[in-house]
């Protein structure tokens, strides 16, 4: 009876351990850290991407003709570039649409400009300037009877005044051209050598006695206009010129450089 109570009480304390082991867990393992690394949360589930809205046209009618003419050419440059970095089929048509707007609106704007003239006669250059090939020496002898009434008219107010050194070629060069055009259209003139030196075109030649001073004449050749009896003068012509030119220069000075254009 001893020996059985004796086991009962050695059965029911192995038990009670048992359950002791059962309700009270063992501490957890740790002898990898992988075992001890937190749980990552699970991720949100992916949310659909929104396109972006395409970029809003600005109203045409609400900007100026210089907006409108800017945004267009930006739009046009920025197909050039497409077509030029990313050159498929469709960009390319995409320029050429737009280089054909182009081309039209610069059509339109000619015949417009010839509609205009035709409307405002006072607009069309070719009425008093004539450019055609028939017309040329009708516009040419009316050019040179301009300049030679020009000549004319200064002639009867000023004679010429010519500064220039005899050893110098340039120089030398434009006293022939003077003497000839003097002498051509019987204009006064009086040559003056700076350095002493006489042109064979000029034997007539004074030495300068402080005149060229007295004008402030510091460059030469120098072809001046004097009025003999006011004792104005003003220049006409700085170094060499030709005789055609000389006489366009005549014409500019009697009408204060008026644009004949």
């Amino acid at each position: 009876m001893r020996c059985l109570t004796a086991a009962l009480l050695i059965t029911l304390s192995l038990t009670a351990r048992a359950a002791e082991e059962i309700v009270t867990p063992a501490p957890p393992f740790t002898g990898w850290s992988w075992y001890n690394e937190p749980k990552k949360p699970p991720a949100p589930p992916e949310q659909k991407k929104i396109p972006a809205p395409p970029p809003s046209v600005p109203d045409l009618s609400k900007m100026t003709a210089v907006e409108q003419a800017q945004f267009l050419q930006a739009v046009t440059k920025e197909s050039l570039n497409r077509a030029i970095l990313y050159p498929t089929k469709e960009n390319t048509a995409t320029y050429l649409r737009w280089q054909k707007f182009w081309t039209d609106r610069a059509s339109m704007f000619s015949q417009s400009f010839a509609a205009s003239q035709l409307q405002n006669p006072d607009l069309d250059y070719n009425l008093e300037f004539p450019h055609y090939n028939s017309t040329a020496p009708l516009v040419q002898g009316r050019d040179q009877q301009s300049r030679a009434q020009a000549i004319a008219r200064l002639g009867q107010q000023y004679g010429l005044f010519y500064f220039y050194r005899g050893s110098d070629p340039v120089d030398v060069q434009m006293a022939g051209v003077v003497a000839d055009f003097a002498k051509t259209n019987q204009l006064s003139l009086i040559p003056v050598s700076v350095d002493g030196q006489v042109a064979p075109s000029l034997p007539a030649s004074r030495p300068d006695n402080g005149q060229s001073q007295t004008m402030n004449i510091s460059h030469f050749p120098a072809l001046f206009l004097v009025d003999p009896r006011s004792r104005k003068f003003q220049p006409l012509v700085w170094g060499f010129m030709t005789q055609d030119d000389l006489a366009k220069r005549f014409l500019n000075v009697s009408t204060g450089f008026k644009p004949n254009f």
